[in-house]
């Protein structure tokens, strides 16, 4: 995650794994958040293995390829040329190829084409640095953003059972941490305009996920206020949550989409926990908010009912924007 003011992030607390009432009527949808299988691809993607996910490096795109194999078994095709591994270069290191993964899942219609709504996560994190007081020197980035990856893979496996009128594309960024260099490259190109222009609402996530339910929410990018911010507000609001709208910041890929005119949305969950006081609270962060450190990995005490509440909010953003006849 690029950085930001930390006391809007929430990070996690023991709690029992929830899954909340499905809205779709898909069989495969009515089973809501996968949460073992979210809580088991963000481990993976955070595992020592992949050293951190680190910029130019070969981990990084082992990661990278990991989630096109992952779309592609969704379904998902190509928005540049032939593969969903889309290669760029940057002026800090001319001769490193890295790779952004951008494939789009068809509408109900098995189209690809016209009004899209895209969803992106970043893969890249700080790779092999500094070493902690306990020796660690790999930075996991579970949360940031192993954990957005694997819901973002969630909510694409849920479209793809119960796909919409418009396609969903899902762009998975490289080297954000190095100054969101993987978007402002992608819109550098000649032919971007072809996904810019169709884009009526893109959705980041690089916030981890809140324990239990978090009652509000900071939506970044929809002020001035914009269909897609309205629609995040109202099923937010039916859920028995607030929200708040700010302006578009430099803090997330969707940013440099914003300055192209794109409608974004950033949710960032606040400091209000549903059942929890802010002793409670602070205990939580303690425990598990480790930013851009070694200690953000998995934990055999990950809360999976906050992944399960905000994966199925961002579902039903999703579902509700790919609705042909709602206007965006």
């Amino acid at each position: 995650m690029h950085a930001y003011n930390r006391l809007l992030f929430v990070s996690f607390v023991a709690v029992a794994c929830a899954r909340p009432a499905a809205t779709q009527s898909s069989p495969s949808a009515q089973r809501g958040a996968d949460t073992v299988a979210i809580s088991a691809f963000a481990r993976e993607l955070a595992s020592d293995a992949y050293r951190g996910r680190g910029p130019w490096t070969a981990d990084n795109e082992r990661a990278a390829r990991r989630l096109a194999d992952e779309l592609r078994r969704l379904g998902a095709q190509p928005v540049f040329g032939s593969s969903l591994l889309v290669p760029f270069t940057t002026e800090p290191r001319p001769r490193d190829t890295v790779f952004n993964v951008i494939g789009v899942l068809p509408s109900k219609s098995r189209l690809t084409t016209g009004e899209l709504i895209g969803l992106t996560a970043h893969i890249d994190h700080l790779g092999v640095d500094q070493a902690d007081a306990r020796g660690d020197s790999i930075y996991n980035g579970f949360l940031d953003d192993a954990m957005g990856m694997a819901m973002i893979i969630d909510v694409a496996r849920r479209y793809a059972a119960a796909p919409g009128d418009r396609p969903l594309v899902v762009m998975f960024f490289n080297l954000e941490e190095q100054g969101l260099l993987g978007s402002k490259a992608l819109l550098t190109r000649a032919d971007a305009a072809s996904l810019t222009s169709r884009l009526k609402l893109l959705i980041g996530v690089d916030a981890g996920a809140p324990a239990g339910e978090a009652m509000e929410w900071q939506l970044m990018g929809a002020s001035p206020l914009h269909a897609g911010g309205r629609l995040a507000d109202s099923l937010a609001r039916a859920r028995g949550w607030t929200t708040t709208q700010t302006p578009p910041r430099a803090i997330n890929d969707v940013f440099p989409f914003a300055q192209r005119g794109v409608p974004i949305v950033f949710p960032i969950p606040g400091r209000t926990w549903k059942g929890y006081s802010e002793a409670q609270r602070a205990e939580a962060m303690r425990r598990f908010d480790h930013y851009h450190q070694p200690s953000d990995e998995w934990n055999a005490d990950f809360p999976l009912i906050g992944v399960a509440t905000f994966a199925d909010w961002l579902w039903s953003i999703v579902h509700e924007a790919s609705d042909a006849r709602r206007p965006l």
